[in-house]
């Protein structure tokens, strides 16, 4: 195991521009997972925007439901193309 405060130590010695670099290489080799959080005044309107969603989610089959989720799937990939593709 590694001596956290020695660690803690040289960090602190390092100029700027190293500090930079070990910020980035930390990001790009731990930071794997991004995510970001839903302000909680937000919470509720998306409750209600998916409410009709997880109505119909209850009345459907599981293969429906998968259906569904393809097609959303698809259609999400087929805007990012086209948002891609334009100059």
């Amino acid at each position: 195991m590694t001596d956290l405060q020695g660690l803690y130590r040289a960090i602190d010695e390092l100029p700027p521009d190293e500090l930079e670099q070990l910020r980035d290489y930390i990001e790009q080799r731990y930071r794997k997972v991004k995510w970001s959080v839903v302000p909680p005044e937000n919470l509720d309107e998306i409750a209600k925007v998916m409410r009709p969603v997880r109505d119909d989610a209850a009345v459907m089959s599981g293969d429906e439901v998968n259906a569904a989720i393809d097609e959303a799937l698809t259609e999400v990939r087929r805007e990012r193309r086209q948002n891609h593709q334009r100059p």
